[in-house]
């Protein structure tokens, strides 16, 4: 199909920044033009913000064999706020979609943005995100949303969505074109804020978005401290205070805090000093005790330290990397206190703020689970939020009986991690002898939950293991000579469970009753 007639407004503008991006231009234009939706719906403006490499000439190419495909030059910004006010300056769709021009669409992402967005009359959609190149991305929403709450939109304040164009034209939106960085917040949250509709699209990956390998300008940390002063007021004129606002100045807590890395030890003490009170004046002012809780020990110390003008003690909770504080934590009975400077010494922090006890969390992912022959075998990835360590896989009988364990390998994996600390080994394979696990006996007949325990000597959780979706436990049965037969099933909420045959007639119609057994204490 080529280009919408004459006149005729493309249902789609999709504005791409371009700035030295030469070796994922043509990826990012192709998930363009290919979009399901039908290139008579699309106009592409790709706006080239004074690239040094060949990525305007591989624009101009493109344009020449894609009518649907415009192109402008600029002299280099700085950012690209000024990049994508030139793209809204020439847009006509319906809609407007911004895309980084070194991350690419999902064939069907416009398709149906567009469908939910006119099927709900939705202002905004969000997009799922999916990494690429090992670029990790959090994914909030696990279905689609037709009417979200702000609440649960405003944590995601980049651009990279679904607007209505009526709305960013009927607010008079433009990007700061000063900001070489985060310059898609204050226009986000002002659409939020006036939108009728959000929606969320969370069943299909509709942007791979990769990991950014440059950076237009140094970070200067007082500037993007004003921005976000600026954020807060924004949301301040538009909120009452009460839980709602706690909810969404939550967000802007966090970019108080971000400052306070590496980047700001490095400072000149004057400028260092400066950093401080400006942030400090902010987490007094906005950080209430809600969201102060919320904090994990990084950010809750810090915010602390900002708060009650512990400047000395802040410069040394910063110089310590999160994993010298996580990897050997102090553990008192049942609590777990994050390894941070300053715990319980003069500098007088309430223990609260060192706390991890409720934040270690298991994570895992089982990503096989077969019999083979005498054998159990898992592999996938496990560790403990905060803590990583090791795992191994536990055998209990159900409903009642022994236990037996067995210690998993390690596998490496290099790109595992979450914004507290990287998780180089959390990887696992265990393939265990079921003819000698029972300390040094065959496993005996019943069933028996597959649990997996990881953690540290210090520090350990035990929880079931569970497939990933879509993969579906290896159900082969097998047995050795002598042996009875064993075979994995899915117990309750998708948790693997062996069976081994032949399982009593008590042990079956337990089984049998056990989802009315858990919905009983449930409603309890």
């Amino acid at each position: 199909m080529g280009e919408p007639g004459p006149g005729v407004p493309p249902i789609v503008s999709v504005i791409i920044p371009v700035w030295d991006t030469e070796p994922f231009l043509a990826e990012c234009l192709g998930s363009v033009v290919r979009q399901s939706i039908g290139l008579d719906r699309i106009e592409v403006i790709a706006v080239d913000d004074g690239s040094t490499d060949g990525s305007g000439s591989l624009l101009d190419d493109w344009a020449a064999r894609h009518p649907q495909i415009t192109v402008v030059h600029e002299p280099n910004s700085g950012g690209p706020g000024r990049p994508r006010n030139v793209g809204l300056d020439r847009a006509r769709g319906t809609y407007v979609f911004f895309l980084d021009a070194d991350d690419f669409l999902g064939p069907e992402a416009l398709e149906r943005l567009v469908a939910m967005a006119e099927r709900n009359e939705s202002d905004i959609v969000l997009a799922r995100m999916v990494g690429v190149d090992g670029r990790r991305v959090p994914t909030p929403f696990r279905a689609n949303i037709d009417r979200a709450e702000l609440p649960d939109v405003y944590p995601t304040l980049t651009v990279l969505k679904l607007f209505r164009r009526s709305l960013i034209e009927g607010l008079g939106l433009r990007f700061e074109e000063a900001l070489s960085g985060h310059e898609d917040g204050p226009f986000t949250a002002h659409a939020y804020f006036h939108a009728r509709v959000i929606s969320v699209l969370a069943d299909y990956p509709s942007y791979h978005v990769r990991p950014k390998r440059h950076t237009r300008a140094p970070v200067d940390l007082r500037k993007r401290l004003e921005n976000t002063a600026e954020r807060i007021d924004l949301l301040v004129r538009h909120t009452e205070p009460g839980s709602v606002r706690d909810r969404l100045m939550a967000r802007h807590i966090a970019d108080v805090l971000r400052p306070f890395s590496v980047h700001w030890l490095a400072l000149e003490p004057e400028t260092r000093r400066t950093v401080f009170e400006t942030a400090a004046d902010l987490i007094r002012r906005w950080n209430t005790e809600a969201i102060q809780h919320d904090l994990d020990p990084g950010r809750a110390l810090r915010a602390y330290c900002l708060g009650h003008g512990l400047s000395a003690a802040l410069e040394d909770i910063v110089a310590c990397p999160p994993e010298r504080a996580y990897d050997d934590p102090i553990v008192e009975g049942q609590r777990v206190f994050a390894r941070y400077p300053h715990f319980r010494d003069d500098a007088g922090v309430p223990d609260r703020w060192f706390e991890l006890t409720d934040r270690v969390a298991p994570r895992r992912h089982v990503t096989r689970a077969a019999v083979v022959g005498d054998r159990l075998e898992l592999a996938g990835e496990a560790y403990l939020k905060y803590v990583d360590g090791s795992t191994a896989v536990v055998l209990r009988r159900w409903p009642w009986g022994p236990s037996y364990s067995a210690r998993a390998d390690a596998v490496a994996t290099p790109m595992l991690s979450d914004r507290h600390r990287s998780y180089p080994a959390a990887g696992f394979t265990a393939s265990i002898d079921l003819s000698v696990i029972a300390d040094g006996r065959p496993i005996g007949r019943g069933s028996w939950d597959v649990l997996l325990s990881i953690g540290t000597d210090a520090v350990r959780r035990t929880v079931p293991a569970r497939l990933d979706r879509p993969t579906e436990p290896e159900r082969q049965p097998a047995s050795a000579a002598g042996q009875p037969m064993a075979v994995l099933t899915e117990g309750p909420a998708g948790s693997l469970r062996l069976r081994v045959e032949p399982v009593s007639a008590l042990i079956r119609s337990l089984e049998r009753a056990e989802p009315v057994l858990r919905r009983v204490r449930r409603r309890r």
